[in-house]
């Protein structure tokens, strides 16, 4: 699972959380609140903390990074790399060479892989969820809700939402996935009230004198 699929697991809870009376009522309320309060902010600016692990290698890895969300437009900063989509086309800038790469979403492509803009619509990608309890992490108490992709083609099986009950917003997330891998993403900071301009999501080539484009788009 790569640094895009990750994300995009989270741009996928936070806006497309598909809610059906099959699941725990309890955890469908509080995902309900969570996903309309996401939704009508005029933007969301996270800043967050990604730490991957492998119980099999014993391996420990952590990065830092921001995600800015407008409907279906996003700009995340990440690992060096700065990615920009500005609902037609992917924009990954890499500063140490000075080089962007110019992509199309990948319309074939029915996970969560690469199609940023299918995120915002995947009704049909339903999650199983309920809600485990509550717990008291350093004075704030959070609710824990599991959630089970329907597809179980994803590259993940499980994901461990932590709402703050009194914000009903993301506190951190754990998704685990099939190659063995612990994925804990880390809310920093948000910012949910910023009118952002529609230039802050499109790629400008004159900020980057020289950068070598690379149009990989059909």
């Amino acid at each position: 699972m790569n640094k895009l699929t990750l994300i995009s697991i989270l741009i996928l809870l936070l806006y497309s959380v598909n809610l059906n009376a099959q699941n725990d009522e309890r955890a469908g309320k509080i995902l309900k609140k969570f996903s309309e309060k996401t939704i009508t902010a005029p933007s969301v600016i996270l800043d967050f903390s990604i730490i991957m692990s492998s119980l099999k290698d014993e391996i420990i890895d952590q990065f830092d990074g921001s995600l800015t969300l407008k409907n279906e437009k996003y700009r995340l900063t990440v690992m060096g790399m700065e990615t920009w989509f500005d609902g037609k086309s992917i924009y990954t800038y890499m500063p140490d060479v000075n080089e962007v790469m110019i992509s199309d979403p990948d319309e074939e492509d029915g996970g969560l892989m690469s199609n940023p803009a299918k995120l915002f619509t995947m009704y049909d990608k339903e999650f199983r969820y309920r809600l485990v309890g509550e717990i008291n992490k350093s004075g704030d108490i959070l609710y824990e809700i599991d959630l089970y992709p329907v597809d179980r083609e994803q590259d993940f099986h499980t994901v461990k939402l932590f709402i703050d009950k009194n914000s009903n917003f993301l506190h951190s997330a754990i998704i685990a996935g099939k190659d063995g891998n612990r994925y804990t993403f880390i809310v920093d900071g948000y910012d949910m009230t910023q009118r952002l301009p529609e230039a802050y999501f499109v790629f400008n080539e004159s900020d980057h004198p020289g950068v070598d484009v690379i149009d990989m788009r059909w």
